[in-house]
């Protein structure tokens, strides 16, 4: 029979077994964690954006296809501001979708507290000039100054010029007709990956920059028949992946 000592050594062991299977358990848990991807619509009052459906139709696509948790924010005009903004702060990474808009004080230091945070976000289309009472935030923050659009009209782009990146993998065949936008000069630290051609000349489209910590990608594409494209939308996806993982230290 064991004695006092052997029995309190065995109900050790079996204690220790168990902590360590539960911390197995609950690494193997954090590790499967899916990402938790915000998505801001803020330009479903523009006809060619409707970014209320098209950002939902996005999130279900993340959730379904590549097993990423979403949450869509949508823009009460009635209280200048998104509906739950503080679940921005609750996000891993974001997906920006504005268009001159003029957020709350409240909603306005979220969104300063999230693009100081050190997180990966993305921007389209009309992101460059979304916050009214934030004129700099396409210098500051996207690391261009936006110029308007480049004068063209629907149908004016004739070719995009995609360079070489993980962002463009199983995208490269996308194609569009919407207009472009022109940008001032580009901060040090921004790498432009695809640029446009049109009648007007060649533009930049979407870029990539590593600023206050954060990865960040800007497509300045996003009319909804874009949106609601298979390739848009693997694009997008892998933007989210890229702008998610850690940046070199």
């Amino acid at each position: 029979m064991p004695s006092p000592s052997q029995l309190h050594r065995h109900r050790l062991l079996r204690v220790a077994s168990l902590l360590a299977t539960f911390a197995i358990l609950a690494a193997t848990l954090s590790a499967a964690a899916p990402l938790r991807v915000c998505l801001v619509s803020g330009a479903n009052d523009s006809a060619p954006y409707a970014t209320d459906r098209t950002l939902a139709g996005l999130a279900r696509y993340l959730a379904a296809d590549h097993a990423m948790s979403c949450t869509v924010l949508t823009w009460d005009p009635a209280a200048a501001g998104f509906r739950d903004i503080d679940r921005l702060l609750d996000a891993d990474v974001a997906i920006f979708f504005a268009r001159r808009k003029s957020p709350n004080p409240h909603n306005i230091a979220v969104l300063r507290n999230f693009f100081s945070s050190g997180k990966g976000f993305v921007a389209l289309r009309s992101t460059s000039h979304a916050w009214e009472n934030w004129p700099d935030f396409d210098t500051e923050i996207l690391g261009a100054k936006y110029g308007g659009p480049q004068g063209g009209n629907f149908g004016d782009t004739e070719k995009l010029l995609f360079r070489p990146h993980p962002i463009w993998a199983g995208g490269e065949s996308f194609t569009t007709r919407c207009d472009l936008y022109r940008y001032g000069p580009m901060a040090a630290d921004v790498t432009v990956i695809l640029e446009g051609e049109t009648r007007h000349g060649t533009t930049p489209v979407a870029w990539t920059r590593v600023h206050r910590g954060a990865r960040l990608f800007h497509l300045a594409l996003g009319y909804a028949y874009d949106v609601e494209k298979p390739e848009f939308r693997r694009i997008v996806a892998n933007a989210v992946s890229w702008v998610s993982a850690p940046t070199a230290k």
